[in-house]
């Protein structure tokens, strides 16, 4: 009876211990290593979901993790989106952390589109409504602010793609000459200037470019491909655009979801 008394003890400790460490640890989540972050995946279960938390040397940077992406020249920074709009703690919107400073920013209230430039030295956000953060001032650039219709309105600009030393962007400026067919003009813009060089034009067609349809040769945005029956590819002359290379005198339009996460900042940890 005494050796089934401690049996019974040992196996009540050793099931204590695997709660323990179930409820205080990851030791049963599902591990991923990105730079010098960690993911921890929750196991899928009947009546719970599956949720993600975000970790810099044993600190918790969020509880519910979305999207995310490593600075590729800093294992370090990571741009990341943390969802917790439901329970109103914690974190809520798209960041950028520096695990070097401890230093925080929330870039958008919503889940945005992030690319770095090749030497991180700024981002590109957003497909729609883009805009440039130079990561070393902290300042904004509006890109929209390239191009305006002819009495003053802003375009409808999508970005496609950074150069290779992120000083120019490929984009699209949408059209509609005739209010019937939509053309989707191909644009490279300089960052600094934001001067904007037109390249060539796609008609009624979605999608109106693709990355594989550019390449950069020398600083220079040039057409990778040439134009089909289904897809043809034209250059229309300099009167024939629609829009006019300067500065709108609208105001921008509110970029991102009405509502997603609080406007105010989410409490620090």
């Amino acid at each position: 009876m005494k050796y089934f008394l401690i049996a019974v003890a040992g196996v009540v400790g050793l099931v204590a211990t695997l709660v323990s460490l179930a409820i205080f640890t990851h030791i049963f989540d599902d591990h991923e290593r990105v730079g010098h972050f960690d993911i921890y995946t929750t196991p899928k279960t009947a009546d719970s979901a599956v949720y993600r938390e975000l970790y810099y040397k044993r600190h918790q940077i969020s509880e519910r993790l979305g999207g995310y992406s490593v600075d590729p020249n800093s294992p370090d920074r990571i741009e990341f989106f943390s969802d917790d709009r439901f329970s109103g703690e914690g974190r809520c919107g798209d960041f950028l952390y520096d695990g070097r400073t401890g230093q925080m920013k929330r870039l958008r209230r919503w889940p945005a589109f992030v690319a770095w430039s090749p030497d991180s030295w700024s981002m590109l956000l957003e497909r729609e409504h883009p805009t440039i953060l130079d990561l070393t001032t902290d300042r904004e650039v509006d890109l929209t602010d390239a191009v305006s219709t002819e009495d003053g309105k802003r375009m409808e600009l999508q970005a496609l793609q950074l150069s290779s030393d992120g000083e120019k962007l490929a984009a699209v400026v949408m059209v509609a000459p005739n209010n019937r067919v939509r053309d989707g003009d191909l644009v490279e813009i300089t960052i600094l200037s934001l001067s904007v060089r037109y390249i060539a034009t796609v008609r009624g067609h979605v999608p109106d470019w693709t990355e594989k349809d550019i390449e950069w040769r020398a600083g220079r945005l040039e057409l990778a491909v040439s134009g089909t029956p289904q897809r043809p590819v034209m250059v229309k002359a300099p009167e024939k655009l629609g829009w006019l290379a300067t500065t709108p005198t609208a105001p921008p339009k509110p970029a991102g979801p009405d509502i997603y996460c609080p406007s105010t900042e989410p409490k620090s940890r």
